[in-house]
């Protein structure tokens, strides 16, 4: 082959890195020796994070099952089957052995296909996996997965705390199905989406008779419901302070007596509540029991919001990705500057928030390749300076709108790192981008240099 037909090396592997197919090549060692990008969607590990790691390393961590390689290791032949990662990507694996000039096997090289349902089948809104019930990789989580499993051995009172949509709830049903009550029911109840009067009655039931529109022979309560298992409070915080007085003997005692009884009945019950509220300052201004506070915060689970644990941004995101993909029969992926942009939001909704945008965006982009055009317009608002802007009264409005358009350029910049490029994003014209860039863009690269 001449020169002029041949393909660079380094062109070659640039093609391969950015194929959507993933392609993955073991050596006889059961050690990866490459991998390209798309083992962001399907692990939400890069290449750099999968290059040098043994069959044995990843499998443990089950980030795909079943297994293919020992197989073709054993008995050399061509093999394909469908897998499932642990971001709940449905994948078709297909293995072919690599011989050397001698017969030797040296190396399985995969080819590694999405399989996407020709009908959109139904997903559950609750984040389910068959072997995997976090998906995480930041230390932050797995310390606080590892303190959950500890206290779910024991039967004390826990508090969890968090922001809104940093999966509480889900913590709860963690904590429920490591512990010895896993068997048992799991009763959850939101503590602000009933009337107080109401709550009451939905916590401790209530004997025939006992008000005006009570069930003739009347009702269990969620407390009684919960025997011999985890009664979870969500948003305890919201529970009125005359009910407050009440939860606390159930607690101290484990007995209740129903709305409109007399006799206590006998409860053996784990509680575990949940709040995104300051508990400790309302009961520095009288809104929540400090007894009670106490007897909740035996055990304290806080999890740390999404903007804390960037690590788990890219695998939740190739997560909701792959359920949203099934869910619409889509085959969509994130651009790399996408990708980029999503790491240095602050997710004010946390995992909520995100799993939301993912859904909105695999349906509105008209690409399989989702880039940053279609993404909300508070992703690129400047959060974290426009609280304090105001602060400052020497400041003029020139001095403003020069400060919001510097960062404004930058922030581009490292997106569409030319004229042309950059003028196309901010639909200004390219003298004008050159202008802006020269402005803020090349000083700062005559001080660096």
């Amino acid at each position: 082959m001449n020169d002029k037909n041949e393909l660079k090396y380094s062109v070659f592997k640039n093609l391969v890195d950015n194929l959507y197919d993933e392609v993955i090549v073991w050596d006889d060692d059961y050690k990866i020796v490459y991998v390209n990008k798309a083992s962001y969607r399907h692990y939400g590990l890069s290449p750099e994070e999968l290059i040098g790691k043994t069959f044995y390393e990843l499998t443990k961590k089950e980030y795909w099952y079943p297994s293919v390689l020992p197989d073709v290791y054993k008995n050399p032949r061509i093999v394909s089957i469908i897998q499932k990662t642990h971001l709940g990507a449905k994948i078709k694996t297909t293995a072919v052995p690599i011989f050397s000039a001698k017969g030797k096997l040296e190396y399985v090289a995969m080819n590694v296909k999405d399989v996407v349902s020709e009908v959109p089948s139904t997903v559950k809104d609750t984040v389910e996996l068959k072997n995997k019930d976090f998906i995480t990789m930041s230390k932050e989580m797995t310390v606080l997965l590892s303190l959950t499993e500890k206290i779910a051995k024991i039967d004390s009172t826990v508090l969890i705390q968090g922001e809104s949509g940093t999966g509480k709830t889900f913590l709860a049903k963690y904590l429920h199905k490591k512990s010895k009550r896993s068997k048992k029911p799991f009763i959850s109840i939101n503590c602000a989406s009933i009337n107080g009067n109401l709550l009451e009655s939905e916590l401790f039931g209530y004997v025939k008779g006992a008000f005006t529109g009570a069930v003739g022979s009347g009702k269990k309560g969620f407390i009684q419901i919960a025997d011999g298992g985890i009664l979870f409070l969500d948003e305890i915080g919201e529970m009125p302070l005359e009910l407050q007085a009440k939860f606390l003997h159930v607690i101290q005692d484990r007995e209740f007596i129903p709305v409109g009884g007399t006799k206590p009945i006998k409860i053996d019950i784990k509680i575990v509540a949940a709040t995104n509220r300051n508990l400790k300052e309302m009961v520095n201004i009288g809104k929540f029991r400090r007894d009670l506070y106490y007897r909740l915060n035996i055990f304290e689970l806080l999890i740390p919001p999404l903007r804390k644990r960037e690590r788990d941004i890219t695998p939740l995101a190739n997560y909701f990705l792959n359920k949203n993909n099934e869910k619409y029969g889509r085959n969509c992926y994130l651009d790399e500057k996408t990708l980029k942009i999503m790491l240095g939001y602050s997710w004010p909704g946390n995992i909520r928030e995100l799993s939301h945008i993912i859904e909105r965006l695999v349906v509105t982009s008209e690409k399989t390749k989702i880039m940053p055009n279609i993404l909300p317009g508070e992703f690129f608002t400047l959060q974290d300076e426009e609280e304090n802007i105001f602060e400052n009264t020497d400041i003029n409005l020139d001095e403003i709108m020069s400060e919001y358009e510097e960062k404004i350029i930058k922030k581009y910049y490292e997106l569409y790192p030319s004229s042309r490029k950059l003028s196309k994003e901010l639909k200004i014209s390219q003298s004008k981008a050159s202008r802006l860039i020269k402005k803020y863009i090349e000083p700062k690269k005559t001080r660096e240099s």
